[in-house]
């Protein structure tokens, strides 16, 4: 995926999030709440890997994929929190609604989106050539 589209992503991601606090605010219950905060850290870390190319956090420079995986896995932390009462048998009825089948598919998708954030924390996909200390 471009850069590009991470900032679009992202971007689209934190309006989603804001509309959701908007019209569902105070009836938002705990699986829902931790997906939401999920999904808007996802969509800052993936402003954040479209738009920078190393972020400078006190002596160390990190590089825009560990922001992309970051939110890779905070989306998949999200998605299991949505999928987790469904998949135990204790579903509220929020989430049966405004997710339908997340949780009978919700598990696969959580571990396909955790292994594209692990890869992309770990190297980012060989974006940097061999022997690239960014910390120098």
């Amino acid at each position: 995926m471009p850069r590009a589209l991470l900032t679009l992503l992202g971007t689209g991601l934190v309006l989603v999030v804001g509309g959701v606090l908007v019209v569902g605010g105070p009836a938002i219950d705990v699986p829902m709440g931790v997906f939401v905060a999920c999904t808007a850290c996802a969509g800052v870390a993936f402003v954040v890997a479209g738009r920078c190319e190393r972020v400078r956090i006190g002596s160390w420079s990190v590089p825009w994929y560990v922001f992309a995986g970051a939110g890779d896995l905070a989306l998949a932390v999200g998605a299991l929190a949505v999928a987790l009462p469904g998949l135990l048998g204790v579903s509220a009825p929020q989430v049966g609604v405004v997710f339908g089948s997340v949780s009978s598919s919700g598990g696969i998708g959580t571990l396909a989106v955790t292994s594209v954030g692990i890869g992309r924390l770990g190297d980012g996909g060989g974006s940097e050539p061999p022997g690239y200390d960014p910390n120098r």
